[in-house]
């Protein structure tokens, strides 16, 4: 080969690897910009409110003291389209403060017409990092903030209550707390309720249990006054407990459904993430590591067992669903049956509508930055509220599938939107969204269960909102990316690290090899010459030796 060629590849090559590198630096240069900026985007001020007071200093049940709130300015509406509230977080971290929160009055006015958001995460995932539940205005205020716990989780909405949520949380102890379980460790369960503008805080529901890595206890839905429904991730049951006087009324295991092959490994067999009772009584259920959502329906012995036909998914079917989280059910009232799926591992958000007696996706939602979503919520406006676990941030998209907020939020786990209903429930199925607001009809929710076919719904429906061809080429690429091998490498990468970023990565390396690989060519020696020279060597120190 000539020199000149020579000379011309080389600087091809140097010139990817250099472009390459420039590319995964600039992420990691604009997340560093990012965590240096109050607001990390353009926040478009409209009208402000001042609180008078602030504060939130609040007592756990195991005694230690709970975080505080961290009040600033805030515009009553804004043209952001993504806030960093990390800066702020640290802030309620380090501040004591008066231990007032902020007025019911100023946090409706500050909530404007996007209201309260409240998020519970699993910060101790993210360098630096602890888990908290905070409440956020639309530009980012933390009207609430708490870092007690190790891990929160499923958070939702009290009914009746505008500004009060229940929450899971699970923390560790060690020491004398653990010698009823022969051990040096063990963690304390709970389920708590807070008021977020006035503190005011208490426990409904607690166990102590053998040391847990995270916490067993995921998800917990409200049954009535006194009694609360558990996912029970080790025990891989649901339990109904009363909380009057924590006795356990009735419990449901997946051993009575599944084989001990289906699944994950002993030890976290089902990861039961998700309960939700429905209106007709049935009970919703994602087993995560069985790739489905699963429905429960009374049996004619008063028992309940699973109904086999409404089974969304298909164990080791990752086509369908690939280790998902938090499913919420939408009624025929509101344009269902449907469900709408955080489809963690595939690294989408997902709908299936319930047409003919199958269900059929209906709509799904990506982009280039989301890694790892954990819970999605349809708000009754046709927005979808979501979480992306691994990729720092709260997300909402409009019924075009275009992004109108986010907020970047270290190892979020679970979102909801005060004032818009628990979970799904008050929001549209996707072949309702963008049209006028549902009115909830008095037909019972029995009726869910037949098999008419919705007038709209056909294939599956995957929008492009207002992707560009540089988004779909990724997009594309994502896709046909093995997601073990990517979440793998993103979930151990540090937060700033993006699929493009991976891609970029391989790329240099490559590159990189083929240049080395044509240096060695170009300087006359191959792979047989190369290993004869090492034998000659090799056989030269033998007979030295000797």
């Amino acid at each position: 080969m000539r020199a000149r060629t020579r000379s011309a590849l080389r600087v091809l090559f140097l010139t990817v690897m250099i472009l390459s590198a420039a590319a995964v630096g600039q992420s990691f240069l604009q997340s560093t910009a990012g965590a240096e900026s109050e607001t990390g985007g353009t926040v478009t001020e409209t009208a402000t409110a001042t609180p008078e007071s602030s504060g939130a200093n609040e007592t756990a049940d195991d005694g230690s003291a709970g975080g505080d709130a961290t009040p600033t300015a805030t515009p009553a509406s804004t043209g952001l389209t993504e806030i960093d509230v990390e800066s702020r977080f640290d802030r309620a971290k380090s501040e004591t403060l008066p231990g007032e929160n902020w007025s019911t009055r100023q946090v409706r006015a500050a909530s404007g017409d996007r209201g309260l958001t409240v998020v519970a995460t699993q910060g101790f995932y993210v360098s630096g990092q602890t888990a908290e539940l905070a409440a956020l205005t639309p530009d980012g205020s933390v009207v609430y903030f708490n870092d007690t716990y190790r891990v929160y989780f499923d958070v939702d909405p009290v009914e009746g209550e505008r500004y009060t949520v229940e929450y899971v949380a699970a923390k560790h102890f060690e020491g004398t707390e653990c010698e009823q379980f022969h051990g040096d460790q063990c963690t304390r369960n709970v389920v708590n309720r807070v008021n977020l503008t006035t503190g005011d805080h208490e426990t409904v529901y607690a166990e102590m249990t053998p040391q847990v890595a995270s916490g067993r206890w995921h998800d917990v839905d409200r049954l009535n006054d006194t009694h609360l429904i558990v996912a029970d991730i080790v025990e891989d049951s649901v339990f109904v407990v009363d909380t009057r006087d924590d006795s356990i009324v009735w419990e449901w295991r997946f051993d009575e459904h599944y084989s001990p092959e289906a699944g994950g490994q002993g030890g976290d067999w089902t990861h039961v993430n998700d309960v939700e009772v429905l209106a007709d009584g049935r009970i919703m259920l994602s087993p995560r590591n069985m790739d489905e959502v699963i429905f429960l329906d009374r049996t004619d012995g008063g028992g309940y067992a699973v109904d086999e036909d409404w089974t969304l998914g298909e164990d080791g079917n990752h086509s369908i669903l690939y280790e998902q989280h938090n499913a919420d059910y939408i009624p025929r009232a509101y344009g269902g049956p449907a469900v709408v799926v955080a489809d963690s591992e595939n690294a989408r958000v997902v709908e299936y509508q319930r047409v003919d007696g199958e269900w059929v996706q209906s709509w799904s939602w990506q982009d280039v930055r989301l890694k790892w979503p954990r819970d999605a919520d349809r708000l009754p406006n046709g927005n979808t509220l979501l979480v992306d676990s691994n990729g720092n941030r709260l997300v909402e998209v409009n019924a075009d599938d275009e992004i109108v907020w986010s907020a970047n939020v270290g190892m979020p786990y679970d979102v909801e939107r005060i004032g818009t209903g628990d979970e799904s429930e008050g929001g549209p199925a996707a072949r309702l969204r963008g049209r006028a607001p549902i009115e909830p009809r008095t037909q019972p929710e029995g009726a869910a269960n037949g098999t008419a076919t919705p007038p709209s719904v056909g294939a599956s429906v995957e929008t492009s909102g207002d992707r560009t061809p540089t988004d779909r080429f990724w997009l594309t690429l994502k896709d046909v990316t093995p997601s073990l091998v990517t979440n793998g490498i993103l979930y151990t990468a540090p937060p700033w690290v993006l699929f493009t970023d991976l891609a970029f990565a391989t790329l240099f390396v490559l590159v990189g090899l083929c240049w080395a690989g044509s240096e060695f060519y170009w300087a006359g020696h191959t792979l047989r010459g190369v290993a004869a020279g090492i034998g000659r060597r090799v056989r030269t120190g033998v007979e030295n030796v000797r």
